[in-house]
């Protein structure tokens, strides 16, 4: 990504005003396109021994088009690790993940198979926590992720229908680069809840 659109949207979500009209935008969204709203909670096994998770989010289809999805998450990560001059430090890592989203529908006369959905997901995560060491003696600080920080993110998941308003989705989550921690991954299992008529299940 661009260095100027990511410093043009660390600066708006810095701004809590900004973070404000955001939300008040998503809330008309959801009020005025959607036929279902989909809910979604998911339990996180991060790469790192200690580190584990979770993220509650709220999605939906694209003017009804089953393929095409958005969403949006609150994500957090407790013991994620950095090692800093020779050091282990852990951080909690809180973010907004805004993705947008991919769904196969594998088609069978198979009853189980019918009942599953492949997904492919791709976007941004926007931390919401300053993680910084502080060296007292010395009086310095190095800061490891900052409020604003803008990092790609990726996911795969399967989901298993067991009725049109529940599914368990199990997959990964992936960020390539999350500021100064570097590559983070995890292994998610969660659930969906549909609010409504969604023609995406």
């Amino acid at each position: 990504m661009n260095i100027s659109i990511k410093l043009m949207i660390k600066n708006f979500f810095v701004n809590s005003t900004a973070l404000k009209k955001l939300i008040a935008f998503l809330l008309l969204f959801v009020s005025t396109n959607l036929a279902a709203l989909e809910t979604s909670f998911q339990l996180h096994k991060a790469d790192q021994s200690e580190s584990y998770g979770v993220s509650v989010g709220v999605g939906d289809s694209f003017f009804k088009q089953k393929e095409f999805n958005w969403s949006i998450s609150y994500n957090r990560l407790e013991d994620t690790t950095i090692t800093w001059n020779g050091k282990d430090i852990n951080f909690a890592l809180d973010t907004v993940d805004l993705m947008l989203n991919y769904r196969y529908y594998p088609k069978s006369y198979n009853a189980f198979i019918k009942s599953l959905i492949v997904e492919f997901q791709a976007g941004v995560g926007v931390a919401l926590t300053e993680n910084k060491f502080t060296w007292s003696a010395l009086e310095q600080e190095k800061y490891f992720s900052e409020p604003g920080d803008v990092n790609g993110v990726i996911g795969f998941l399967v989901h298993k229908k067991f009725n049109k308003e529940l599914a368990m989705h199990i997959g990964v989550k992936h960020y390539p680069d999350y500021s100064e921690f570097g590559d983070i991954s995890s292994v998610v299992l969660g659930f969906t809840f549909i609010f409504g008529s969604n023609p995406g299940y």
